[in-house]
């Protein structure tokens, strides 16, 4: 069954984890959007990134990349992951230091 859901990320709590136990076979992220109208092309290091349960990069999004015209605040990127044990989802900020709200939205086993 496909489930929608977000999630807020702020600098202090930058992950969020998924669960195959809990009946999650695989995620798709489908966009980030700033919650404080953040502009992602003046943050080009800022990265969603995705770790497997042995804490494996699997993927790193670099944000600015996925900017609509028109959309400077929100990235679309439509990446699916399979999960075995775990998933973790994360900002990376790759050493810089500012403030940011930033809503990911997901879909719960989109096949």
């Amino acid at each position: 069954m496909q489930t929608e859901d977000n999630v807020l990320l702020t600098p202090t709590g930058h992950q969020f984890h998924l669960h195959a136990r809990d009946g999650i076979r695989s995620v798709r992220i489908d966009r980030v959007v700033s919650e404080n109208d953040l502009s992602f092309a003046h943050y080009p290091a800022l990265s969603l990134s995705v770790y497997d349960e042995a804490n494996f990069l699997l993927r790193s999004e670099e944000l600015h990349a996925h900017v609509q015209p028109g959309e400077p605040s929100q990235a679309h990127l439509s990446k699916t992951f399979a999960l075995w044990e775990s998933l973790t989802i994360g900002i990376d900020t790759h050493g810089e230091a500012f403030d940011f709200l930033l809503r990911v939205y997901y879909t719960i086993n989109p096949d």
